[in-house]
């Protein structure tokens, strides 16, 4: 998993409450890792970042990671904030790609993350709509 060394995007996943203890992984997703700013390693589970009231963590964690676990976490965070919004999602195939683009589109800038901030060679949010993209397709 590369690790961001933008200010910015570390001041957006402090927002979460990160873990110092690896929790234990209990059927779910194996949990997910990332290097504080002392070098400690902190822990969070998938399903509790995806349901977090600030979506911009989760948002960040999934263009940093390129596996499988991105892709649950996207799936999750769209889920849970569809949800919460009200959206009644498709079960597969291009509309639910459509409105799932839709949907990160709108909680990247609730989150106050510029979709165009570079990370590493692309941008943030064509980096959530990819691993949105293949998650979609996945499902």
């Amino acid at each position: 998993m590369a690790q961001p060394s933008d200010h910015k995007l570390q001041k957006v996943l402090a927002r979460f409450p990160w873990r110092r203890r690896k929790p234990r992984a209990g059927g779910g997703l194996a949990p997910i890792a990332m290097v504080g700013k002392d070098g400690q390693r902190l822990w969070a589970k998938p399903e509790e970042l995806a349901a977090f009231d600030d979506p911009g963590p989760a948002l960040v964690c999934v263009a940093i990671r390129e596996d499988t676990v991105a892709h649950a976490l996207v799936r999750g965070l769209v889920q849970h904030h569809a949800q919460q919004k009200g959206l009644d999602l498709p079960e597969s195939g291009p509309r639910l790609t459509e409105e799932g683009v839709v949907l990160l589109g709108g909680l990247l800038e609730d989150a106050g993350l510029d979709p165009s901030e570079p990370l590493g060679p692309h941008p943030l949010g064509d980096l959530v709509q990819a691993t949105w993209a293949i998650a979609a397709a996945t499902t």
